[in-house]
């Protein structure tokens, strides 16, 4: 499964979750980009989707391709704003936030990345619905 649906100021995928929906929802997001004359920010925002979907799908819903993922992007002033929710079991967020990973890690980057690029980094309670605010380029 994967549809999309256009926003007054972005769009909303519900996706499967099997990682090949994971290129084809960057593929929307760099297609709005290009419409919204923002591709300059496609490296940043393709990196914090990828990484919040991977999330999503591998860790929030263990690839089943059951349960729905979604995806919102929305122009916010002064950036934008990207939503990522599962359906899993959540985590504890919160002991995640300030890691750091070991430069011979395979894995576990991701809140490195999300503090690195977005401006705003947000979990509902459970941990299930992430919020990035991004308001452009790293200084």
């Amino acid at each position: 499964m994967f549809v999309t649906t256009h926003l007054p100021h972005g769009f909303e995928i519900r996706m499967s979750s099997v990682l090949e929906n994971v290129d084809r929802g960057i593929a929307v997001l760099n297609a709005f980009l290009e419409k919204n004359d923002a591709s300059r920010h496609l490296f940043p925002l393709s990196l914090l989707a990828r990484e919040a979907l991977n999330n999503a799908i591998i860790h929030g819903n263990g690839q089943d391709a059951e349960k729905l993922v979604l995806f919102r992007v929305s122009l916010v002033e002064p950036g934008f704003r990207l939503e990522v929710a599962d359906q899993g079991p959540g985590f504890d967020w919160r002991k995640r936030l300030d890691a750091r990973s070991d430069v011979i890690q395979e894995s576990g980057r991701g809140h490195e990345i999300f503090r690195f690029y977005a401006s705003a980094v947000r979990y509902n309670e459970r941990g299930t619905h992430l919020t990035l605010d991004y308001t452009g380029d790293p200084a």
